[in-house]
């Protein structure tokens, strides 16, 4: 065999295998910008998503339990103020005995709409002399 002629022989396979093996420098350039790229928007998307888990979280660890204190203070508050108000009229004789009874079954639902929110998310435990602590639930689930 003689090649020593001017027309060469190029298999349209052995250059592609060529290509695939060493690509040209721009296809490489042009993959990792891509790359790069679809890295930044993840990271912007995990930490989107990392606010919004912190936001989930302050809400059901912190405005919740503010939220059953209030509810509680003042459902405990107007139901202690009423069953007063209620004693003192029973016994000076302005209310007849189903007329307390029916207001004092009333001040009831607050108390015990609190008592669900509670056992739903956790329970106050408030003590003379000490701070109020929220025992919260999240460990049981």
């Amino acid at each position: 065999m003689n090649d020593n002629s001017d027309i060469s022989v190029v298999d349209a396979r052995i250059l592609a295998a060529m290509k695939a093996v060493n690509p040209p420098l721009e296809k490489l350039m042009t993959e990792r910008f891509a790359l790069r790229h679809e890295v930044r928007q993840a990271n912007v998307e995990l930490e989107c998503r990392q606010r919004r888990v912190d936001e989930l979280r302050n809400f059901r660890e912190v405005l919740i339990p503010r939220y059953i204190a209030f509810a509680k203070v003042v459902s405990l508050g107007a139901a202690g103020l009423t069953l007063f108000a209620l004693v003192t009229a029973f016994f000076t004789g302005l209310f007849e005995v189903r007329n307390t009874a029916s207001l004092f079954a009333s001040l009831l639902l607050p108390i015990w709409l609190v008592d669900q929110a509670e056992q739903e998310f956790g329970r106050w435990r408030v003590r003379i002399g000490e701070t109020p602590i929220f025992i919260c639930r999240t460990a049981d689930r």
